[in-house]
């Protein structure tokens, strides 16, 4: 089966969250093609790749890739999904978990990182 992982956050302060999501995926990453939606410098995406692939188990990554999610209407809908998750975090919006709820079904797994 195909998963979709989508995470919002700054790249430079994740590395416990990516270390986290490839180590511990219970299973499911088998061959993955990682997409992950930003840009940078060359030498930036070079360490990020080899970081998540030197973080992940044997067999668990297929490749790393960036694209621009301007580009790429599953990136952007990842992104979307990623961010409705993250607005129902909120406490400063009476709605903030409706676009949460509305996607109920279809999300598989959240983790809360403190």
């Amino acid at each position: 089966p195909e998963y979709t992982i989508a995470y919002t956050g700054n790249y430079t302060t994740s590395a416990d969250a990516n270390k986290t999501m490839v180590r511990f995926d219970n299973g499911r990453l088998t061959a993955a093609r990682i997409i992950i939606d930003g840009s940078g410098d060359r030498a930036f995406r070079q360490g990020l790749a080899k970081h998540v692939t030197r973080n992940a188990a044997k067999g668990a990554i297929k490749d790393v890739r960036f694209k621009d999610s301007a580009n790429d209407a599953l990136v952007q809908l990842a992104d979307m999904c990623a961010g409705a998750i993250a607005r129902s975090y909120r406490k400063d919006r009476t709605d903030a978990d409706r676009w949460r709820k509305m996607l109920g079904k279809h999300i598989d797994d959240v983790w809360d990182f403190k």
